[in-house]
């Protein structure tokens, strides 16, 4: 057989065993495209699990945390209106106070 027969047969062999190779490969991919998908589908619905009892839990701790500031902020205007000397006292001393920090 002539060399350039010989080098035509081989590269026709080779095409086909590429083209074979792609084909699986394709296969291979649609199949782990679809695993993929199942997997993510179920990780996404895990993680969305976990985000909702998460935000769940922030809003709870988050009216806990709004109502104490509110316990808070009430009983600090009951003590102003109880005592306002000393609350501009306990004003002006933190005034002089902060004062003297930002100077130095």
């Amino acid at each position: 057989m002539p060399k350039n027969a010989n080098t035509a047969t081989k590269f026709a062999d080779d095409r086909a065993k590429l083209v074979a190779d792609l084909k699986l490969l394709i296969e291979d991919a649609k199949v782990l495209t679809s695993d993929a998908g199942e997997a993510t589908t179920e990780k996404a619905e895990e993680l969305r699990d976990q985000l909702q009892d998460v935000m769940a839990k922030l809003k709870t701790e988050g009216e806990q945390v709004k109502e104490k500031a509110v316990d808070t902020k009430n009983d600090i205007e009951k003590y102003i209106k109880k005592n306002p000397w000393q609350s501009v006292g306990i004003a002006v001393l933190a005034g002089v106070v902060i004062d003297r920090i930002m100077r130095d």
